[in-house]
């Protein structure tokens, strides 16, 4: 797959969407490793949509521009509506909105200051999800470790940065940032996401359990 330029493809769909939804567009932005700069050229682009009274009919116009655009096999994400958002679980909406680089639009019709409880409280539901998939795969199904593996040190990305968030105020803005906060055993599963070969399978699947436990515990 050739590779684009992020900025452009998301500002068209912020103006398709806006000839289409009109003043209901509350938001647009896009999250994930596109936001970050840090995207492979198999990423997906994590788009983000916020419209007002959002209805199936809504969503069936959205899956259309989608389908229309270029890329659109890759694209993915968040849409949902700002009434919905606003009432959301505040440790689960932490990360989409921290995570999210606006192009069109504002979360101001939810509160976004975040407390270190909401975001402890992320970071714990994140690793008891963590926690879970390697107790069954390793009980069940050990063939598919590898890939649940990968899953894992992915979604520790944004465990670890809900933690930083919590001790220090700061949501790292990227692998590199984090990298540099993180301790051993986080920096072991950071390289493990780009470099798969970097810990055997068992030996990383023992530390992302004890890792998990012991934040779940804490």
């Amino acid at each position: 797959m050739q590779d684009f330029n992020i900025d452009d493809w998301i500002e068209e769909l912020a103006e398709k969407l806006a000839s289409a939804f009109e003043e209901r567009l509350m938001l647009v932005g896009v999250q994930g490793s596109r936001a970050r700069g840090e995207a492979r050229t198999s990423s997906d682009i994590d788009a983000v949509v916020v419209i007002e009274n959002l209805e199936i009919e809504d969503i069936d116009r959205y899956r259309k521009i989608i389908s229309e655009m270029l890329f659109s096999e890759i694209a993915c994400g968040f849409i949902g509506s700002p009434e919905v958002l606003a009432g959301w679980p505040r440790h689960d909406v932490f990360n989409l909105v921290k995570d999210t680089r606006l192009v069109r639009g504002s979360f101001d019709f939810m509160d976004t200051e975040f407390s270190s409880e909401d975001a402890i409280l992320s970071a714990k539901v994140g690793a008891s999800e963590i926690y879970h998939a390697l107790c069954h795969t390793m009980a069940f199904e050990p063939q598919m470790l590898d890939g649940v593996l990968q899953a894992c040190v992915k979604n520790a990305f944004f465990i670890m940065r809900a933690l930083a968030f919590a001790r220090t105020g700061e949501y790292p803005d990227s692998r590199a940032r984090m990298l540099e906060l993180a301790d051993e055993d986080e920096k072991l599963m950071l390289l493990a996401y780009e470099d798969p070969q970097s810990v055997e399978s068992v030996e990383l699947a023992k530390l992302m359990l004890t890792w998990s436990g012991g934040l779940i515990a804490a």
